[in-house]
Parts: C-alpha cells; structure tokens; sequence
C-alpha cells in the first residue's frame, strides 16, 4: 500500500494514539505523586485528558476520559487491582466527577477546534475574496501596521507587507509625489483616529496615478481600516488627452478668427501694393517697394501658420517673458505655403 494511501488512516487513527500516549505518560507521574496527592489523583489523569483533547479532539478527549478511568480505578481506588469494585464511596464520586469534568474537557476543546476551523475558514475566504480584486488592497490595525494584503498589492513594485508601517511607508515617497503621499497619509490616520470615517485621494505612486480610499470598521476596541489602491492612470491620462484637445481647439478657433479678421485687410493692402507697382518706374522706387511686399509674404505665412495649427507648442525662445505659443512648432509643415508663393515682388 502506498504511502498516499496510508495518509488518510494515520490521520483517522491519530485521535486514539494521542489519548493512548498522554493518558500512558500520566501513570507513572500519577504514581510518583500518589504518596504527596492521595486519597485524589484526578489532576494528573484530567492534564492528559487536556493533552489529548487539545491534540485529538473530541475523540482523543473521550478516549483519554475511558482510559483514564480505568487506570484510576485500577491502580488507586481500593481495592486496587480491581475494576468497579469500590470500597469507598467517596472514591465513586470522585471518578464521578473526574469523568464529568473530563468530558466537559473535550466539549470544551472540541467546540474551540469548531470554532478555529470557522475562523480559518473566514480567513481563507476573505483572503480569496481580497485575491480576486485588481484593486491593491492593504488593511491596517489602529496603530498603522499592515495586518493584510491582497494578490495585488503582493505584486507590485516592492510594497510594503504585512507587519510594515503602512503610514510611515508612505510618508517616505520623494520628488513630485512626496506632498501628495504625505497629505494621504495623514488623511488615512484621521480616519484611523475616528476624526473622519472615510477618505479619498490621488497620489501618483510607481510611474502612475492611484485612487487611495481608506474606510474604517471597528469591532469591539479594535480599529481596522481598509486601504484601497485603485490604478487610475488610464483615466487621468485621458482626462488630460481631453483638456488638451479643447484647449487646441479653443486656440484653433481664436486663430481662424484671427486669420480671417487679417486676411481681409491684408489682399487690400497686396492689392494696392502690385498697382503701386506697375506705376513706379524708378528702380529706387521699386526697391523701396520691396520691403513691404516681403512684409506681406511674411503676414501671409504667418496667418497660414494660425490655421493649421495641429498642436500647441510652447516658445522657450524668450525664458523671462510669459508662456507664448509658439507658432511654427505648433503648425502643419505644408502650412506656410499653402496660400501662395513665399515672395512676390511687384510687377512690371
């Protein structure tokens, strides 16, 4: 028979060997004490009937109750060497009282293993529970101390495990994050000390954005206080995604506007300058002509460049002065010639 298959009858047999060891080992410690305890040698037998009640349960605890009886009423009750032949009837009421305190024994411990058994099985199961959550989660005692954690939390970058600081864990965070961590942590032992019963925040932690809830419960004296940590980052980046596409738009509006408010005066102003032109004839004239029809490219380009404008770009060209867009980094390529030529100069 193989040994996986002997497992489960040692296991069936260990209640018995346990009562049968204890109770064996209670005899000769009965008997050198017999001379100092007599005419009663119960505490000795109801010890071993503990032990194996404790270490078998109800089982062993009942075996142990028989055996024990026996051996008392054999080796101590007169006459010894006799079974339920009592000389005494103090002696009967003593083993009377014996085996009711016994089994009482084994009750007792046999109702503390149910009650064990319940208790693990709680445990077990708010353990899955708290593994089958995405959300980090960490629960701390009233004085900050990690007691649990999920899946989660175990596999992020290096967290801080049961039996941590969780305040003074997250009171250690450094550069953008330390203010944001600081002001959850203290938010957390407010809830802790009962000056809130919740709190919420977000704190960037690990490259990313958490949401940290903290909720308190209490049973009995005990504070306990569940922090959450949800990963938030995918939203925020949206978020931000989101604030950036209306601000481009709100800029990308202002500009059209402006570009068709400047556009207007600047054909006439092109317009006027080409007749100029045609009636200058001295080259001096036509040079001093130049000048104002690059000008007018340049505007052109420039209102070309306020309505493409595909992102927003910030000019670092002049650090001291406030933040101002800048235009070519912000614009299309294909921008500055889509309205024409780049230069023009007056005709013939």
């Amino acid at each position: 028979m193989s040994a996986r298959a002997l497992t489960p009858r040692l296991d069936a047999l260990k209640p018995y060997g346990v009562a049968v060891v204890t109770v064996g080992l209670a005899l000769p410690v009965a008997q050198a004490l017999w001379p100092s305890i007599r005419p009663t040698v119960s505490p000795v037998f109801l010890a071993a009937v503990m032990v194996a009640a404790w270490f078998g349960g109800l089982r062993g605890g009942l075996l142990a109750t028989v055996l024990a009886s026996l051996l008392m009423d054999y080796f101590f009750f007169e006459p010894v060497r006799s079974l339920f032949s009592f000389s005494h009837r103090e002696d009967v009421l003593r083993l009377g009282v014996f085996v009711l305190v016994a089994v009482l024994i084994s009750l007792l411990n046999a109702a503390r293993r149910r009650a064990e058994a319940v208790l693990d099985e709680s445990r077990r199961f708010l353990q899955s529970t708290l593994d089958s959550l995405t959300t980090r989660i960490a629960i701390i005692d009233g004085r900050g101390v990690i007691v649990a954690v999920n899946e989660a939390w175990r596999n992020f970058d290096e967290p801080p495990g049961v039996g941590s600081d969780y305040l003074s864990a997250d009171g250690r965070a450094s550069g953008d994050a330390a203010e944001a961590t600081r002001a959850a942590a203290a938010g957390i032992r407010d809830v802790l000390e009962r000056r809130r019963d919740t709190f919420s925040a977000e704190v960037p932690e690990g490259g990313g954005w958490f949401a940290v809830r903290a909720t308190r419960f209490e049973s009995g004296r005990e504070v306990r206080v569940v922090v959450a940590h949800e990963d938030v980052t995918e939203r925020r980046r949206a978020e931000e995604a989101k604030r950036a596409a209306e601000a481009l738009r709100s800029v990308a509006r202002l500009a059209l506007a402006a570009a068709h408010e400047i556009n207007n005066p600047l054909a006439t102003i092109r317009g006027n300058l080409d007749l100029l032109g045609r009636h200058v004839g001295e080259e001096l004239a036509r040079t001093r002509l130049q000048p104002a029809f690059d000008a007018v490219e340049r505007i052109r380009a420039v209102v070309a460049r306020l309505g493409n404008i595909t992102e927003l770009r910030v000019s670092d060209r002049w650090p001291t002065l406030p933040e101002m867009l800048d235009l070519q980094a912000s614009s299309s390529p294909e921008a500055e010639g889509s309205d024409g030529p780049s230069r023009a100069g007056p005709s013939a």
